[in-house]
């Protein structure tokens, strides 16, 4: 071992580990959650040679997740979006309530921006995909452990898309609810294209009586054609019904 020298009281000199001045390497406790053995057992080989990560356990499905999970505490939980039981979801939302402290990561074949903006919302704070590097799936547990939240980066681009497509659709949803219940009406059959005199026939109302409430509906959503009004009545979700 490296040694170095250090002087007493007396002057004399005496050697000490290099070590007795480093701070000792902390440990990262990991559970780890995949349905596939053979997947599993190459991500238990993988933290087996790091230092600074000790596999307490794995599940393959959710029950088992739940009772590791509860026994061990681990400071992260690196998981798969699937698995018997349950899925990365309600698997989050499980571990945000009865284990707070846990930082979960997922590690999935999916790429969907959906699930991804789902998982972070429900508490997730990394999200990799398997063809990731080891290198990079260690690097990520690191700084989740430190308390960041990490995507790589052409994750993290789906995710401010699927984040901004989301706020939008709430702004849109904001602007709709200050329509009147009859222009909401009006705004719903615009969305199926029907024409003034059609909305005029469905709703009893004479075609100059649409043509107000168009031009209320237009001033309220920011418009200044039907076409885009019937757009932005899709994107809020009003011809869902």
């Amino acid at each position: 071992m490296a040694s170095r020298q250090s002087q007493t009281r007396d002057g004399s000199t005496e050697q000490q580990p290099n070590g007795a001045m480093e701070v000792a390497l902390q440990t990262i406790s990991l559970a780890l959650v995949d349905d596939h053995p053979i997947f599993l057992s190459g991500l238990q080989q993988l933290f087996r040679k790091q230092k600074d990560f000790k596999v307490v356990g794995v599940a393959e499905n959710m029950e088992g997740l739940k009772q590791l999970c509860q026994r061990e505490q681990p400071a992260v939980v690196l998981m798969d979006f699937e698995f018997p039981g349950g899925d990365g979801i309600t698997a989050t939302s499980f571990l945000r309530k009865e284990v707070p402290g846990t930082k979960i990561v997922m590690l999935t074949g999916y790429d969907n921006p959906d699930l991804i903006f789902r998982a972070i919302k429900v508490g997730a704070v990394g999200y990799l995909l398997k063809n990731t590097r080891s290198k990079e799936i260690l690097d990520t547990l690191r700084r989740v452990a430190a308390g960041e939240v990490f995507l790589s980066p052409d994750l993290a681009s789906k995710f401010l898309s699927e984040f901004q497509r989301d706020q939008e659709i709430e702004e849109l949803r904001r602007m709709v609810q200050t329509l009147t219940k009859r222009e909401e009406q009006v705004l719903r059959l615009v969305a199926t294209g029907a024409t003034n005199k059609e909305i005029s026939g469905q709703l009893f109302i004479s075609e100059l009586t649409v043509k107000m409430h168009l031009a209320s509906i237009f001033r309220k959503l920011h418009v200044n054609d039907r076409t885009k009004a019937a757009v932005l009545a899709l994107k809020a979700g009003l011809g869902e019904k």
